[in-house]
């Protein structure tokens, strides 16, 4: 015969209902005295009549819960923490069990398991004393854009990672690793965000020289109080987009609490997959950023895109380049980043001595002169050594 182990409460409720069976009390008399309703009582009474004394037990006293996971699923989980995701957010590590491992918990489960296993949680933000600003609507309508110099592959070197995040949507539109900031990284990552998406009606970005011409003031400057364009200002006026230049780090809010998710979890996903260098940093956020975005994109309010398309006569590749004008030599020739390139004679001209032409230095590295609107054929010189101490001039 199986015994029955009953708390002292249960016991004192059992001889409140055979004193109700008895009709010694009612059934109010017995619902105040066990705290609970006259429905409830009569449902007791019931039980005790069919089961006796167990009638009084739940049903699942002794049974194992159905959600509550065993002991050895939750060492398992421990031990991926401590072995090969540590230091990762509850968050982050749940994601992580999903996509990785497979394994699929919710993450108050696994809020609890780091609670009771003594897992570092994710630090508490501190409270905002900033206005906040509400999302653009529509999609396109500003991109906010910024760069985040940072150990990103645990090399010990820093590097630079420009990301742009949309204002509406929390869409990455771009990210990519260079070795350092400046023009030319920044531009790359407009021009893409204009290739994969048209173009969007603003860019905000900080006050960096490569956005603002703030360092030297000529005299032309202290009379006029206007700066010189920078190439990148130049750039986005010719596709009709505008540079808006935030006046603090929290104005760009978006974008800052983007760069401190990814020193959060790219940092640990780059090193999980055992990436070092920039080229495959790369590489790997070609794939991981389609992920990133489908987790943490909102819906924007209006469905109508701001972005616009350009015409096909604008060239983004001319566009998007650092340009200078050099006046041509009475040789034929001008001289650019310390070297001189000698101008090839065109259809049109033979000379083109005293003309005003403009260098293009394109992203990718390579040269190209244009002469109103038209490029020009050219070749650059290079010194060669002689071996007596002696150089020579050679045109490639």
């Amino acid at each position: 015969m199986d015994s029955i182990a009953l708390s002292q409460l249960q016991i004192a409720h059992h001889q409140i209902i055979e004193r109700l069976i008895r009709r010694v009390i009612t059934e109010k008399d017995a619902a105040a005295l066990v705290g609970k309703s006259v429905r409830q009582v009569r449902r007791m009474k019931q039980h005790v009549l069919a089961s006796g004394v167990s009638g009084l037990i739940h049903g699942n006293t002794g049974k194992h819960p159905w959600n509550k996971q065993r002991q050895r699923f939750v060492d398992h989980i421990v031990t991926l923490y401590t072995t090969k995701y540590v230091g990762f957010n509850c968050l982050h590590f749940r994601d992580m069990l999903e996509e990785r491992e497979g394994i699929i918990v919710k993450r108050e489960w696994l809020r609890e398991v780091f609670l009771a296993h003594h897992l570092p949680r994710k630090k508490r933000r501190a409270q905002r004393r900033f206005e906040h600003r509400e999302r653009k609507p529509q999609s396109g309508m500003l991109i906010q854009q910024d760069t985040s110099t940072h150990d990103w592959l645990g090399t010990g070197v820093p590097c630079a990672l420009v990301a742009s995040i949309d204002d509406a949507t929390n869409e990455v539109v771009y990210a990519q690793f260079f070795p350092s900031d400046g023009t030319i990284p920044n531009m790359a990552a407009m021009k893409r965000t204009v290739e994969t998406h048209d173009a969007p009606v603003a860019f905000y970005v900080d006050r960096a020289s490569h956005f603002i011409t703030t360092r030297h003031e000529s005299v032309h400057v202290q009379l006029t109080g206007r700066y010189d364009e920078t190439q990148i200002a130049r750039a986005l006026k010719e596709i009709g987009t505008t540079l808006i230049l935030a006046l603090s780090p929290q104005a760009k809010g978006r974008v800052e609490r983007l760069f401190e998710t990814l020193q959060d979890r790219l940092i640990k996903e780059l090193a999980l997959e055992n990436i070092k260098t920039i080229d495959d940093g790369n590489r790997f956020l070609t794939s991981w950023i389609p992920v990133f975005n489908r987790r943490f994109m909102v819906p924007p309010v209006s469905r109508i895109l701001a972005y616009r398309s350009l015409p096909n006569h604008l060239l983004l590749e001319r566009i998007f380049s650092i340009q200078e004008d050099r006046l041509v030599r009475a040789d034929n020739t001008i001289s650019y980043a310390g070297r001189t390139y000698l101008i090839s004679a065109s259809s049109t001209r033979v000379s083109f001595a005293k003309a005003a032409v403009t260098v293009h230095l394109y992203i990718d590295g390579t040269i190209h002169i244009f002469y109103q609107g038209r490029e020009l054929a050219y070749t650059m010189s290079w010194t060669q050594s002689r071996g007596n101490g002696e150089d020579i001039i050679a045109w490639e």
